[in-house]
């Protein structure tokens, strides 16, 4: 009978019933949301799932233990009952990322040297040897919460965070994450579109991430599979077996989802930047499909291969993507004009930097969502355009 594990999956803010709903798709038991992430529980299969399939995920972390932790000393104490050499070898290396809430200990550095201290003294005991830090790319990442006082340590699975897909060679100005813009993606209706085989049209495509991110989802791509690794990779208990079955299962999701994929199209006014978006999304596998052209916003038109109205989505440009005053409310303005008079019958999705950015739009949105990208608090506007 497989062991059940307590995993938690962290999130961007405001993401969380989407990451919710997600996870119980791919067979989560118990799943419970909080701020900023998902309990849930399950096989040490389902971490992997999550791994592989989470749109929305920073990271999956497998808890190990829960302990009190009053006192820096205590803390220490806790770790320290863990038999590390059953996760870590000797000569790998390892770095700790320490969060508190209502805590006696609020320095996270100092929290996470006494973690730090209490694993690799546990190894120089024991071995006359200890393993080494390394903050970039260790082969196991530990995670300690405490929260009033009560403590949680958790081996990370995801290593570096999930929404690095691996296919971004160079982000750009103000780069959308990947999971922010899957998020986007699906308030907007997007999977539901896809499976009826609508086009997906991106106005101010930038690097390519929501053209990207929509095609994953329409050719049913797990996106672990284009990353390069995960932090499963050095952790001792890692199940190689059971992770080559998931990803072997994931692979031939997509070879067959790839097939017969519709209409994907991106422009953008700056040549440079659309470069860039063409080695994403060659680097993703998706060059065959999604297709770029350098045009104005106030050039564009329905792609001339759609057959069916679909979705525009956008990431307008705010903040840091435009300097000067007044170029991010015209570009605003130029965009509404597009759409309401080239786009109707389409449904279309703006994320932009305020409410008052999207009143330039001219357009009154259906719904709208606010969306974290990183600490930047964005506004999702949806709408249905008149035929």
């Amino acid at each position: 009978m497989s062991t059940t594990h307590a995993f938690f999956a962290t999130c961007p803010r405001n993401l969380e019933l989407l990451l919710e709903e997600e996870l119980r798709g791919l067979g989560a038991k118990k799943v419970r949301q909080t701020v900023a992430g998902v309990h849930f529980e399950g096989p040490l299969q389902t971490g992997y799932r999550a791994l592989l399939w989470s749109r929305l995920a920073n990271s999956v972390l497998l808890e190990l233990k829960r302990f009190a932790a009053p006192s820096p000393e205590a803390l220490y104490d806790g770790v320290r009952t863990i038999a590390w050499d059953e996760h870590l070898a000797v000569d790998s290396t390892l770095a700790v990322n320490f969060t508190a809430r209502n805590s006696q200990i609020t320095h996270t550095k100092f929290g996470a040297l006494k973690v730090k201290d209490a694993v690799v003294d546990q190894f120089r005991e024991r071995f006359g040897s200890r393993p080494s830090v390394d903050l970039r790319r260790p082969d196991l990442k530990i995670n300690c919460h405490v929260e009033k006082d009560q403590a949680t340590l958790s081996i990370d699975l995801a290593g570096d965070s999930l929404h690095k897909r691996s296919y971004r060679a160079d982000k750009g100005r103000a780069p959308l994450k990947e999971n922010v813009a899957a998020a986007v993606l699906i308030r907007a209706g997007w999977p539901a579109l896809a499976r009826e085989g609508a086009p997906l049209f991106d106005p101010m495509c930038g690097s390519g991430t929501l053209l990207i991110e929509g095609a994953l989802m329409a050719a049913d791509c797990a996106p672990g599979l284009v990353r390069d690794d995960f932090g499963v990779d050095g952790w001792l208990q890692h199940d190689e077996l059971a992770w080559a079955r998931e990803r072997a299962r994931a692979q031939e999701r997509f070879e067959a989802g790839r097939r017969g994929l519709g209409v994907y199209v991106g422009t953008d006014i700056q040549g440079s930047i659309l470069r860039t978006a063409r080695a994403n999304t060659e680097k993703a596998g998706l060059d065959a499909i999604i297709r770029y052209s350098r045009k104005p916003v106030t050039e564009i038109v329905p792609p001339m291969h759609a057959d069916r109205p679909g979705l525009v989505v956008t990431n307008a440009p705010y903040g840091e993507r435009l300097g000067a005053d007044g170029q991010a409310e015209q570009a605003h303005r130029e965009l509404g004009a597009s759409l309401k008079s080239r786009f109707g019958g389409w449904q279309a999705s703006v994320l932009t930097g305020s409410k008052e950015l999207g009143f330039e739009l001219g357009v009154r949105a259906d719904k709208i969502y606010s969306i974290y990208n990183g600490r930047l608090e964005c506004k999702l506007l949806n709408f249905s355009l008149r035929a």
